[in-house]
């Protein structure tokens, strides 16, 4: 297990994976020695990942929403830059795939409690991952304000032509056709077409009631009456006088993620010490 100079106690690293710059946050909790619970962030429309810095990273209140999440359940994060403004594309689920891959050989990653975690277009990341190279291995996702419905993005028309460029389709494609072109990475008639009972993670969709940048009844709406009746776990809370700022709720959505992925993934770690300090008496 390559470990990249990893020590005991909290860290920064950065590193490649699927020739994207990636990072690891470790909290002050975490032990080399013991299973980690993963929480793995895709970042929005116009985020970053490079050599030494991150968005998520260097910007508050985003990283304290993401030290919180590390506080209540002992978890480690880590980021992507996946490709940058991707859309959900093949590159980026495919650069996803490699951070999760490299994860698993730097850390001793507890594999029954790996979350997901993101917003704006990294929703589309965050589904076609659980739908793609990482099914069946996602215990929680929550995503934020987050596109799930590429089909609808491209008729709002707001988010046209980024989400056009991500997918290497000319402007003046017309929007039947560039439907057609995305579908195979539309997250939102794939969970459509799931039948009940598939493996589903257990899922949190935060969204303001009133964003006009991504309409809860085109994204959040249909997305988790979608998993519900695929069988998932769905928790939909649509924030009244909220606009596409669901980031910006400060504590009151730090208390949600806090609640979220406690509950899904266990607190902290101190008793998965003495758990393993047990196992190794017996």
């Amino acid at each position: 297990m390559t470990d990249l100079n990893l020590s005991d106690g909290e860290q920064k690293i950065f590193f490649r994976a699927g020739d994207q710059w990636c990072y690891l946050w470790t909290p002050e909790t975490f032990k080399k020695i013991l299973p980690t619970p993963i929480v793995i962030h895709h970042h929005g429309a116009g985020g970053f990942v490079k050599d030494g810095s991150a968005d998520w990273l260097d910007e508050e209140p985003k990283a304290s929403y993401l030290k919180a999440i590390m506080q209540s359940t002992g978890c480690a994060v880590a980021g992507s830059h996946a490709c940058g403004d991707h859309w959900g594309n093949a590159d980026a689920v495919a650069a996803n795939a490699a951070l999760f891959d490299a994860l698993k050989d730097m850390v001793n990653v507890s594999q029954d409690r790996i979350g997901l975690m993101g917003g704006g277009l990294g929703g589309a990341l965050v589904w076609n991952s659980v739908l793609g190279p990482l099914a069946g291995s996602v215990k929680c996702v929550v995503v934020m304000q987050a596109a799930s419905s590429l089909e609808g993005v491209i008729r709002e028309r707001k988010f046209r032509s980024p989400l056009l460029a991500a997918y290497s389709l000319p402007e003046d494609t017309s929007d039947e056709e560039a439907i057609a072109q995305v579908a195979p990475h539309d997250p939102l008639p794939r969970f459509q077409k799931l039948a009940r009972g598939a493996r589903l993670p257990r899922t949190a969709i935060y969204h303001g009631a009133k964003d006009e940048n991504l309409p809860p009844h085109i994204h959040a709406t249909p997305l988790a009456e979608a998993l519900k009746k695929a069988g998932g776990e769905v928790k939909l809370e649509l924030f009244l006088g909220v606009g596409h700022a669901v980031y910006a709720m400060g504590k009151d959505i730090e208390t949600h993620l806090k609640s979220f992925f406690s509950s899904s993934l266990g607190v902290g770690t101190g008793q998965h010490l003495k758990t393993e300090q047990s196992r190794r008496r017996a």
